[in-house]
């Protein structure tokens, strides 16, 4: 019986495994429960940015956002930024809960596996690229939350992680406040691509947590088609909700503009 076993077992102990959303004692990061009530993106959506769409709405297949034009090739996303998925998304990055990052890995990887057969011709893409930190950020926190998440999307396409093609050069204000051009202009020359000749020509994948309006991922694609590269495509674990709010909560019936 390894050491390594024997602190293992001491730490289940005393610090028992619980579900990071709802506190329930058991194995799994994500429970059952809370599993269950994750609202996942399915069909119909915007062919770009992967916005659920009214599925009683005649019009073509784009969001409003995407009819006049996007600087990334094609989005996609797990579930959206409600509920149980927003709480773990909550709790991993801001409370250093990282028992998540193999859930959430796991997530993008079956996305990735489905879309790279369907729509986003994910397969192609010469390497997976997490949306950087900038290291100040990445101190403070102690972990990069992005990039914790790519190797189950590489493995799952057979395409390496590359963590040098991109860099966060300006330590942005977050974002998380901010509304519509703001959120754009925030994160305005915010990145710099680097070796920039394993860029020209080639298609890639970006991977953060949650989209929100597209403004980082968009200013992340643009510094890399800057620099060569054909394709930009962008996974993440969650995507804001795009119901209209009432109040303290939402419609539930209520989504985004597709005509």
């Amino acid at each position: 019986m390894s050491l390594a076993y024997l602190v293992d077992q001491v730490a289940r102990l005393l610090f028992p495994p619980r579900c990071q959303v709802c506190g329930k004692l058991q194995d799994s990061p994500i429970c059952e429960a809370c599993w269950s009530e994750i609202e996942f993106i399915s069909a119909p959506l915007c062919h770009c940015c992967g916005m659920p769409l009214d599925p009683l709405a005649s019009g073509p297949p784009l969001c409003a956002e995407c009819r006049s034009g996007r600087k990334f090739s094609g989005a996609r996303a797990v579930g959206l930024h409600a509920g149980p998925l927003r709480q773990a998304i909550i709790r991993y990055k801001y409370h250093g809960r990282r028992r998540l990052a193999e859930t959430f890995g796991e997530m993008l990887a079956e996305l990735a596996r489905a879309e790279g057969h369907d729509a986003l011709p994910l397969a192609s893409a010469a390497a997976v690229l997490p949306v950087p930190l900038h290291p100040a950020r990445r101190k403070w926190r102690g972990f990069d939350q992005a990039e914790l998440l790519c190797a189950p999307v590489a493995e799952a396409l057979g395409i390496p992680v590359w963590t040098d093609a991109l860099e966060r050069v300006r330590d942005t204000t977050p974002q998380v406040d901010m509304r519509g051009k703001h959120r754009h202009e925030n994160v305005r020359n915010a990145f710099e691509a680097r070796k920039t000749y394993r860029l020209t020509g080639r298609s890639f994948i970006l991977i953060d947590d949650v989209f929100t309006t597209g403004a980082t991922i968009s200013e992340c694609a643009r510094m890399l088609r800057k620099a060569g590269a054909a394709d930009v495509y962008a996974l993440t674990v969650a995507r804001a909700d795009p119901r209209p709010r009432h109040g303290p909560g939402h419609s539930s019936d209520t989504w985004g503009d597709e005509v």
